[in-house]
């Protein structure tokens, strides 16, 4: 067949670009969640103030970027200096983030009924016939919301999940995941009175308007934490599914991806299992110097718009010809792109 197959590689760049095209970002920033005003789910108050060594933490380095606070609340030695259990606050952050980001998904819901001229929306309901995998290290349900909006089905190892439609792997844990209730039995409550991490067991999918409560076990990986879920039952599997996609795309795009050190092992495991033939798409004004230098070699193209997938002329950028649906021509150059992006972009 010579239609495209197109692998999304998601991060916080694509709910970055959603908040400002909604105005969502003008009082839910994506990368200070801990200014949000989240209330307790159980007890109607700040939620911070029933996470006390999150709280502490915060409060001592109230100057910092929130991304900081949590890389702080990962190191023992600054806990420990502070007399805030290094254990437990970890823990906290978890839950924070979880309740939190839950609350902003139920916003990005709900906008995105009025927001479906979002270029990425557009994009996506343009080849959503052509999609066949997704990896998305957000907790939000903003791809999610996109693939119900356009009817494209998907799925990611929940027990309770149907099973069809193309693999959208979360390795880094959704607000719509919770452990299934056989695993571990308990009454969560906040503040905390039980401590329950890190335990691979099976995984329940959450109904969007039943994501605001306490958690029997958050699953989310805080910002700049190593990837502790990599081997778990719902990870491994869903991986391995995105893999056998990947390996045979024609294009990757990787939207909003920051490359942090700690994304690497598993952004780096797909690069290289993506073929060496297909076309990479960065979809980042600004893409960060050492994926790029990661990418070299390879036939690579750059959104750069702020705005999603346009080009110079606001119109949408397209794998695929419109009239056959079949693969664009590559370039006679041998650059391995498109010949409309490449030798034939210089020619208008």
């Amino acid at each position: 067949m010579n239609k495209p197959k197109i692998s999304i590689v998601a991060g916080n760049g694509l709910s970055i670009s959603f908040g400002h095209f909604s105005g969502l970002a003008h009082h839910w920033n994506s990368q200070e969640p801990l200014s949000w005003p989240i209330d307790c789910p159980s007890h109607r108050h700040n939620f911070l103030n029933s996470l006390p060594r999150l709280k502490a933490l915060h409060d001592k380095y109230i100057e910092h970027p929130d991304f900081d606070v949590f890389a702080k609340a990962l190191d023992n030695a600054t806990c420990t200096k502070h007399d805030i259990d290094p254990f437990i606050t970890p823990l906290e952050a978890r839950h924070f983030l979880t309740i939190a980001f839950s609350n902003y998904s139920n916003k990005q819901i709900e906008l995105l009924e009025t927001c479906k001229e979002w270029p990425w929306y557009k994009w996506i309901e343009l080849h959503k016939g052509n999609i066949v995998s997704a990896f998305s290290l957000n907790y939000d349900l903003l791809l999610e919301s996109i693939f119900d909006g356009v009817a494209l089905q998907y799925f990611s190892l929940q027990v309770n999940h149907h099973g069809h439609g193309i693999p959208l792997v979360k390795p880094h844990g959704s607000v719509d995941f919770e452990i299934h209730p056989s695993s571990i039995s308990y009454k969560p409550n906040y503040p905390l009175t039980n401590f329950v991490d890190l335990n691979d067991t099976p995984i329940i999918r959450l109904e969007a308007n039943k994501l605001i409560y306490p958690r029997s076990q958050p699953l989310c990986i805080i910002p700049n934490e190593s990837n502790k879920y990599s081997g778990y039952q719902w990870v491994a599997p869903a991986n391995r599914l995105f893999n056998e996609e990947v390996s045979k795309c024609t294009h990757c795009i990787f939207i909003g991806i920051s490359y942090f050190e700690c994304d690497r092992p598993e952004l780096d495991s797909i690069l290289d299992r993506i073929p060496i033939s297909a076309q990479i798409i960065v979809a980042n004004p600004n893409p960060p110097q050492e994926f790029m230098e990661r990418l070299k070699g390879r036939p690579v193209m750059i959104w750069s718009s702020y705005n999603g997938p346009l080009d110079s002329k606001g119109n949408l950028f397209t794998l695929k010809d419109i009239k056959t649906g079949n693969l664009l021509r590559n370039c006679f150059c041998r650059s391995g792109l498109s010949y409309q992006y490449c030798c034939g972009a210089k020619l208008l």
